[in-house]
This record gives C-alpha cells, sequence and structure tokens, in this order.
C-alpha cells in the first residue's frame, strides 16, 4: 500500500490525482493525505476520515484556521504530525508532493524516523526562480529541516530534465528520477471553435490565443501583453483563462486598459473539466511566457488539443517542444514574444501541421498509464532493496 501526501496549499493538485488514479488502475493500492487547503479558502469536503474525491480515496485534515500567519503558504495543518505518527509505518512507500511546507516536512520526517522509503516531488520548489521568492524563510527551513528531509529520500522525482538540474544544483545527496507528468487525452469536441466565437460574440473567422493558466507574476502576462501591444499581427484575441489574487488581477486589467488592448482580450476566469478541454479545442494558438516551469502540464493539455504553443525559454518543456516541432520557444522579452506571435499568425499551413501531429506526440510521451508503470517499477525497486538490507543485517 503506497501512501501519497499532497500537503500543498490547495489541497491536492490534478498532478497527484492523476497519479494516484493511474496508480490504482495498475493495482497499486494508492491513497492521498491532504490538507482542506483551497488556495486561501476551504475545500468542502469530509474531514479526519477517508473519503472518496474525485475519484481517489483521499484523507482531509483542517489547516489552521487563518492562513493570516507567518507560515502564509506554508499550509500549518496540525494533524499531520498524528496522523502521520500513527498511520505512515502502515504504508509500503510514500510519495511527497512539495518540500516547502509544514505537512510535507513532517511527512518526510516522520518517515525517515519510522523507515518508510518516501520520494519526495518538488513541484519546481527547488527550481532558481522559486527560491529567489521569499529566500530567507526558505534558506532557514533548507538549513533546519528541509534538506536533511531530502536527502533522506529514495529518491527526489523531478519531472523535466531542467528541474533536476536546477534542484541538484544545491547540493542534495538523494538520487534523482526525471519522469514527466502524464495526461489523458481529452475528448475531441467536434463544435468547440463555432461555439467558442459565438460565446465571446466574435466572427467564425476570428483567430484566437489562449493563455490558460494561474494569474500570477510568475506566469509572464505582463511580458505576452506587451508582445501584443508591439507586434504587427494584431488581427487577433487573446483569451486569458485563469484566478488569482484580486489586487495582481487589477493591475493587469490596469496594464491592458494602459495598453489599449481591453478590446481584444477576453478574461474567462477559472476553467477545469471538459469546459476547459472545449476552451483550448476552440482556439488556434496557446501562449505561456512563464519565468518558471518545472514541467508546464497546461503546455501539455494545450498540445492534446492540437493547439501550437508558444513558450518562454523557462519552460521546462521547451525542449520537447523544439524537438518534436510543435511551436516556438521564446525569449522572456516582449520583442520575442511579440515576434513567435506574427510567426505563428502569419504561418497557417505550420499551425495546421502542428495541429495534425500534436495528440500524437501526447499520446506516444506523456501518458499518465506509462508514469504509473515507471514509478511503481522504482518503488518496487526501492521497497525490495530495503528489505534485502534488512534481512542482511
Amino acid at each position: 500500500m503506497m501512501a501519497s501526501l499532497a500537503p500543498r496549499h490547495g489541497g491536492p493538485t490534478e498532478a497527484a490525482l492523476g497519479m494516484v488514479r493511474a496508480l490504482r488502475r495498475i493495482g497499486v493500492d494508492t491513497r492521498l493525505l491532504s490538507s482542506d487547503d483551497d488556495l486561501g479558502g476551504r475545500l468542502a469536503v469530509p474531514l479526519n476520515q477517508w473519503v472518496e474525491h474525485e475519484g481517489v480515496p483521499v484523507f482531509f485534515l483542517p489547516r489552521v484556521a487563518s492562513r493570516q500567519h507567518t507560515l502564509i503558504g506554508f499550509t500549518f495543518t496540525p494533524g499531520f504530525s498524528a496522523w502521520c505518527r500513527e498511520q505512515l509505518r502502515g504504508f509500503d512507500f510514500a510519495h511527497i508532493h512539495t518540500v516547502f511546507s509544514h505537512p510535507a516536512n513532517v511527512g518526510m520526517a516522520a518517515a525517515r524516523r519510522q523507515g518508510v522509503p518516501y520520494a519526495v516531488r518538488p513541484l519546481g520548489q527547488l527550481c532558481d526562480w522559486s527560491l529567489r521568492q521569499r529566500a530567507w524563510i526558505k534558506r532557514l527551513q533548507l538549513a533546519l529541516v528541509t534538506r536533511r528531509n531530502i536527502n533522506g529520500a529514495a529518491f527526489l522525482h523531478a519531472t523535466s530534465a531542467m528541474e533536476a538540474e536546477e534542484s541538484m544544483r544545491n547540493g542534495f545527496r538523494c538520487p534523482v528520477l526525471m519522469q514527466p507528468h502524464g495526461l489523458n487525452l481529452p475528448p475531441v469536441c467536434l463544435d468547440a471553435r463555432a461555439t467558442l466565437r459565438r460565446e465571446l460574440r466574435l466572427p467564425a473567422d476570428r483567430t484566437l490565443a489562449i493563455f490558460l493558466s494561474r494569474l500570477h507574476p510568475k506566469k509572464g502576462l505582463e511580458i505576452l501583453f506587451e508582445a501584443m501591444a508591439c507586434q504587427a499581427h494584431k488581427d487577433f484575441d487573446l483569451i486569458v483563462a485563469g484566478t488569482g489574487e484580486a489586487s495582481y488581477v487589477a493591475s493587469l486589467h490596469a496594464l491592458v486598459e494602459r495598453l489599449g488592448l481591453a478590446a481584444r482580450i477576453h478574461w474567462h476566469g477559472f476553467v477545469t473539466g471538459d469546459p476547459k478541454w472545449r476552451l483550448l479545442q476552440g482556439g488556434d494558438l496557446f501562449v505561456l511566457p512563464s519565468h518558471s516551469e518545472n514541467f508546464g502540464i497546461v503546455v501539455v493539455e494545450a498540445l492534446a488539443c492540437g493547439l501550437p504553443v508558444i513558450v518562454s525559454t523557462e519552460v521546462a518543456l521547451a525542449a520537447e517542444i523544439r524537438c518534436h516541432r510543435l511551436g516556438l520557444v521564446a525569449a522572456l522579452a516582449p520583442q520575442a514574444v511579440a515576434d513567435a506571435l506574427d510567426h505563428l499568425l502569419s504561418n497557417p499551413a505550420e499551425r495546421a501541421d502542428i495541429a495534425r501531429r500534436a495528440r500524437s506526440v501526447v499520446a506516444e510521451n506523456f501518458t499518465w498509464d506509462a508514469a504509473a508503470r515507471a514509478l511503481a517499477g522504482r518503488y518496487q525497486e526501492v521497497v525490495a532493496r530495503r528489505a534485502a538490507a534488512r534481512q542482511a543485517r
């Protein structure tokens, strides 16, 4: 039986849920432990018991009543300590998601003390950009507990070569497994293009670019807006799908007004599930000029929907996009992004060629079933090695 601890703020991520579903499909009894945090709010879920959540058995523990404290973003969840002390030894392996949170460090420390082998998936938190944010508290946490916890892991689960390289610059001693996220291929929505333009009251032939992600300074929206303002090709609209802190979103709206882009930008809000697939399949290209992405699952989702993509050099999937000729990789500068937009918008034949190939590339390289088989193999290898070592003693 395998425990997947997903203690990051925001509750269990889609990646963690997808990983657990795929492992369970191949016969690995995997369960998820999570706080009830929901990006500052609270998930409406039963607490302190196993429940079925989005097709996965999850045990939700309550975070502190208020996140307005010095550990904001670190999801202080008092019940994690007692749960791990009493329950974790009943599992063969633990896969812990994130490193800079109270529950993650409680989980790693408990597994280390109890002799339960564990892996750590840092979710980009050990990448250069992330370590520069609130650097003082991360340095302190690394020095006090987190470095020892990471060093005690059976392996660090990096989802890209970029994440592996940047994470291990920090001198951790544990081995690294580079295993990308997976994706379940979305259903094909035949009427997505026409439906989206009707909803936006746009001409049927209007070209649409899509940005879909959390609205956060890390994602490079300011660069994208400035690129739109300075590019030559202006005969397209942009859909911005996602939510973020109210003050930051207000600053984005103000920037759009200053740049004279208000008529061309459509704010779509948070979208998931079938509406997300319809949105992506209704677009013509996808743009993510992020300052840092340890993987970029939304890029894979866009490709699975047949969209050519433009990403920054700081998105870990940039090498794959170049290799398979699935779009363009641009420097983190407005003019570079503008040039990439101009190129793809001026070459519909190239976009059509990418659209024909993209879904097949995703199916061959980024499925949850393949990821689950690779992870299960590594779990079994680690558990068997530990058992042999105990017998030898």
